[in-house]
């Protein structure tokens, strides 16, 4: 048996008792649906992940670890405070 068949057959058939006039078409599960006026059918197919993820884990911020950035709140040096000025005399400013 492939790996999350009796998964995906659970859900197969809540999604036919939850939708009046779902049916299945091949390996789809096709929904009727009005939407304006028009008759639409709303394709649905169940695939299992090869490996499982976190919730969110899409938003997740990746992190540095070779070098952290330097903190917004740390005071400059005087050796950056001298770069700075030397920058700005050199600029003209």
């Amino acid at each position: 048996m492939a790996r999350g068949s009796l998964s995906k057959e659970t859900i197969t058939n809540k999604i036919l008792e939850t939708f009046d006039g779902a049916f299945i078409y091949g390996k789809e599960i096709r929904i009727p649906m009005v939407e304006g006026g028009e008759q639409i059918q709303i394709k649905v197919t169940l695939t299992a992940a090869k490996e499982n993820v976190e919730s969110g884990a899409d938003n997740a911020i990746p992190t540095t670890t070779s070098q952290q950035a330097p903190s917004a709140y740390e005071p400059m040096t005087e050796q950056e405070k001298a770069d700075v000025r030397a920058k700005i005399a050199e600029l003209g400013l």
